[in-house]
């Protein structure tokens, strides 16, 4: 079985036990470190900040960092460098971080298997019983898994989405909160979200492979 990976989405997100837009400074997020924001939209509710490659959104005690493509990928932005720049204002105006996750959204191409398929085999696996149950012949099956488990200290939410026969939809979360939580340092951020990013792409052969 041949199985491609192709990213859709990516970013970080800080929760906050409160966080008042109206405290933070406008002047100091059109410039972050040497990144400069291309695009400014500020309401009561809602800051959304555009930078090369990186979107900030501030708003119902959360800020989400969430990057584009880029030539360079992930690590050619300074990604990590605005997420602490962003958590220090958030600081600044009297919000405290509770906790905070990182979001992957990929699509996954199966060369030699049926996705519908192989997402039967593993969630249902005894057909025969569910006719039992039904008293009739299935003709169709489908569904969007939904999984919550947990790894050590870190709570993860995955689902798993069919498109075609072929292609399937993953979107992964992994949640960091416990007390007394802090911002990891910007390399100890960055080798965490690459760690998970791995699981996610180490996980999802293994899944498809044992489905089979």
């Amino acid at each position: 079985m041949n199985i491609q990976t192709t990213i859709l989405n990516q970013n970080i997100v800080l929760l906050y036990d409160s966080l008042n837009l109206q405290a933070i400074e406008n002047t100091k997020l059109r410039n972050l470190g040497n990144v400069q924001a291309q695009q400014m939209v500020i309401t009561p509710e809602v800051i959304i900040v555009r930078y090369p490659s990186i979107v900030v959104q501030m708003g119902n005690k959360r800020t989400k960092i969430a990057f584009q493509e880029s030539d360079g990928g992930i690590d050619a932005i300074s990604t990590w460098d605005i997420a602490h720049k962003c958590n220090e204002l958030a600081s600044a105006s009297e919000s405290t971080l509770g906790a905070y996750g990182f979001n992957y959204g990929v699509e996954v191409t199966i060369e030699g298997a049926n996705t519908y398929t192989a997402m039967v085999m593993m969630f249902a696996p005894d057909m025969q019983k569910v006719q039992g149950i039904l008293k009739g012949t299935l003709l169709s099956l489908s569904f969007t898994p939904r999984l919550a488990f947990r790894r050590d200290q870190t709570l993860y939410d995955l689902m798993l989405q069919p498109i075609d026969e072929q292609r399937i939809q993953v979107n992964l979360n992994a949640h960091f909160e416990f007390e007394g939580i802090t911002l990891p340092t910007q390399d100890q951020l960055k080798a965490s979200f690459h760690q998970e990013f791995e699981y996610l792409t180490t996980m999802l052969p293994r899944m498809f492979e044992e489905s089979q």
